[in-house]
């Protein structure tokens, strides 16, 4: 299942160039993995800063820590899956890597304020 690519969330112009590269690379490395368990020093390593600079850069340059970036990536990714069709919502939630269905559920309400049936649902149909 390819993992849909999206342009990168602007970036302060505040941050120094070499702090923009770092959190670039994070991004890129969430981007690419988020259908594989992450975690935050593997995101650090990849950035090649501290995890407690990581999430600095996180706060600064995106306004959320990594894993809260992390989790809304992967929403997004399910919103797309969802809006394809084809997958139930267990099986989304077990190719982003979610503990549980209910977990997965949770957290895509929290994020989009609404269940993934809904959201498939209401994506699905005609002129939606």
């Amino acid at each position: 299942m390819a993992v849909s690519s999206r342009p990168t969330p602007p970036i302060p112009s505040t941050l120094p160039p070499t702090q923009v590269a770092a959190l670039r690379r994070a991004l890129a490395y969430i981007d690419a993995n988020l259908q594989q368990p992450v975690l935050v020093e593997q995101m650090a390593a990849a950035a090649c800063v501290s995890r407690f600079h990581l999430a600095r850069l996180f706060r600064a340059g995106t306004g959320m820590s990594p894993t809260a970036y992390l989790r809304q990536r992967r929403i997004e990714h399910a919103q797309q899956l969802l809006h394809a069709g084809g997958l139930k919502v267990s099986q989304i939630a077990s190719s982003l890597c979610f503990f549980d269905q209910s977990h997965f559920v949770r957290s895509f309400r929290a994020v989009t304020g609404c269940t993934p049936r809904h959201f498939a649902r209401r994506s699905l149909r005609p002129g939606a």
